[in-house]
């Protein structure tokens, strides 16, 4: 072969692969709070209520859970999550802290904020309610909490498989003029199929 023919294959597979990209180019979501980004990504909402709206987005590699929520709520997270890649369903739970513990051994879950059983998600990330120093104004100093306007979960779908992933959600916390409720979702506690590809 001569000399210019190879150049110009070689040219050719720098260009080709230079173009050719598994997401489109687009952006993935940073975990850190807030929703603009998944709109702009073409994730429809799922509206659960006037002030709650729910997103799910996906690439190759991982799937993005967020909801927003009023100002004052909490947004706190208990998620129920089956997939072919598990071997038993699991509760992925976000508040001030964050953990997971098979649904069917509750007994698992941490049972105070002293837990060593805190923090031990693997495959998974949230961003939780931020602690924001200490309240001293009362006869007991108690920690003081911020909050981000959304929840956001990012899952790794080497850890959870790809294909039907069921889900259940309880989110707490979200302030009304009735004061604070609890959304399920769906609403009827069935699980929601998302489909993994």
């Amino acid at each position: 072969m001569n000399k210019p023919i190879l150049i110009f294959m070689f040219l050719a597979l720098i260009f080709q692969s230079c173009t050719n990209t598994t997401n489109s180019g687009l952006p993935s979501p940073l975990v850190d709070g807030w929703a603009d980004e998944y709109q702009e990504l073409g994730a429809q909402p799922i509206n659960l209520s006037d002030s709650v709206d729910l997103y799910f987005y996906q690439n190759d590699h991982y799937v993005w859970i967020c909801y927003t929520y009023p100002s004052e709520s909490f947004g706190t997270l208990d998620m129920k999550i089956e997939t072919e890649n598990l071997d038993e369903p699991l509760n992925l739970h976000v508040s001030a802290q964050v953990g997971e513990w098979p649904v069917n051994k509750p007994e698992l879950a941490p049972k105070d904020p002293l837990s060593d059983r805190w923090w031990n998600m693997k495959g998974w990330i949230s961003n939780e309610v931020w602690p924001n120093g200490i309240d001293r104004s009362g006869e007991v100093a108690r920690p003081k909490f911020k909050n981000a306007p959304a929840r956001e979960l990012q899952l790794s779908k080497e850890r959870f498989g790809r294909g039907k992933w069921e889900i259940s959600m309880e989110i707490r916390a979200i302030k009304s003029s009735d004061g604070f409720i609890s959304l399920q979702f769906p609403e009827n506690k069935s699980a929601y199929i998302l489909n993994v590809n």
